[in-house]
């Protein structure tokens, strides 16, 4: 299972060499490697946020991808250096939750603590393992690398798992919240639609009530509406503008969903 595509998904942002070094790494281990940046704008330390842009892509990657995500409040502290085998792809970084929902979509196989070695480089700095632990153990793993080699063995019930809300029903309703806003200003909530059994009727953001519409030209230029998002979360925007402007929303913020029968 080898695609020899590497994703990158960090907040390094654009303007430093932090990616573009990690890159370096991995391309010394394997020069054939195809290098796609998933993002490397994710809101500083927004794990959340850098979960969900992997998990949206990851169905849409070739068997055997691996997915090196780097969003890392603790680097150097105490959380696990990992690597993980789903049933179609394989992922790389921290044991913080990141890999969450892209394990939603792809099987649980195995998983590792990287231990260093042979498989990392060999001075191992406290705050950037991005180059030191991650792009090496990825760029070993596009080259065939099989994962057990590369540390100690981790259940699955022992890794780390978002929390993300968007059960806690109250009678006809339930609450969830804002998980990421797009370059559009869309706000993209931690509600699927697989996990419900009866349709939405209306999102509540405050003191707005927001009907549940198909596309966004259910509405005029400039009207609100919520709508199921192409990657199946549920998603509130301005027709030819900004919700998180209008609303005054950002990423964590609560939002009730009220539900049909």
């Amino acid at each position: 299972m080898n695609s020899g595509i590497i994703t990158v998904t960090t907040d390094f942002g654009i303007t430093d060499p932090w990616t573009a070094i990690m890159k370096g790494v991995m391309l010394r281990i394997n020069s054939r490697a195809n290098l796609v940046d998933i993002s490397n704008s994710v809101p500083r330390c927004d794990i959340k946020c850098a979960g969900y842009l992997l998990g949206s892509c990851v169905p849409w990657f070739p068997r055997g991808t691996v997915h090196l995500a780097v969003v890392d409040p603790e680097v150097g502290g105490a959380r696990r250096a990992i690597a993980i085998q789903g049933e179609n792809h394989f992922y790389v970084g921290p044991d913080n939750g990141i890999f969450t929902l892209a394990l939603r979509r792809d099987k649980f196989v195995g998983a590792v603590e990287i231990q260093p070695g042979k498989w990392t480089l060999d001075n191992i700095s406290k705050t950037f393992e991005g180059r030191d632990i991650f792009a090496p153990v990825a760029a070993h793993l596009s080259n065939g690398v099989s994962l057990e080699t590369l540390g100690t063995e981790i259940k699955r019930e022992d890794l780390v798992s978002l929390e993300l809300p968007g059960n806690e029903r109250h009678g006809g309703c339930l609450r969830t919240s804002v998980m990421h806003v797009d370059n559009f200003g869309n706000l993209i909530t931690m509600l699927n639609v697989k996990d419900l059994d009866r349709p939405v009727l209306s999102v509540k953001i405050g003191d707005r009530v927001i009907p549940m519409k198909l596309t966004y030209s259910d509405v005029r230029d400039g009207e609100i509406l919520a709508y199921w998002g192409s990657s199946g979360f549920c998603e509130i925007a301005v027709n030819k503008g900004s919700a998180a402007e209008e609303l005054g929303v950002k990423s964590g913020d609560l939002l009730e969903i009220k539900l049909g029968r």
